[in-house]
């Protein structure tokens, strides 16, 4: 993939919200697979803000906005191993659960793939487009010659 990136920066990040999309799609799935397994809570992935961090990285927008973290005993957070720097799977329950103790909903789990999947054929369609421009403009530089 190196040489896509020699191409263009937008590569790696699209192929990483790709891949992050997938994963999300897998986890929305497993959700709704186990409505009915008691004690089970519906699990989701966040990574937007990594990947908007890595975006202000490759375009090099990255002014150091963030305030630091203070870490004034050695226990605290360490700042170069934050959660905000890695995308991160986490519970997603803000549901009442059943009887079962069992909080998926069935409505919010469709609505959700539903989007992410959106998102990911807007992406595809994108890479597609994209790729589309730098082959329109490799063969139109081979018929002047």
């Amino acid at each position: 993939m190196n040489h896509l990136q020699d191409v263009s920066k937008v590569y790696p990040l699209v192929y990483q919200a790709l891949s992050f999309r997938s994963l999300r799609q897998d986890l929305i799935a497993s959700n709704i697979a186990n409505v009915d397994t008691p004690f089970y809570r519906p699990k989701d992935i966040d990574f937007e803000q990594y990947l908007a961090k890595s975006a202000n990285k490759i375009f090099k927008k990255d002014k150091n906005r963030e305030l630091p973290l203070l870490q004034d005993e050695s226990w605290h957070l360490d700042a170069k191993r934050s959660l905000l720097d890695k995308a991160t799977v986490f519970i997603r329950d803000g549901h009442l659960a059943r009887n079962d103790g069992n909080s998926v909903d069935l409505d919010i789990e469709s609505s959700e793939m539903g989007k992410n999947s959106v998102m990911y054929q807007a992406l595809t369609a994108a890479l597609k487009r994209h790729k589309g421009i730098f082959s329109y403009a490799i063969d139109s530089g081979r018929n002047l010659n």
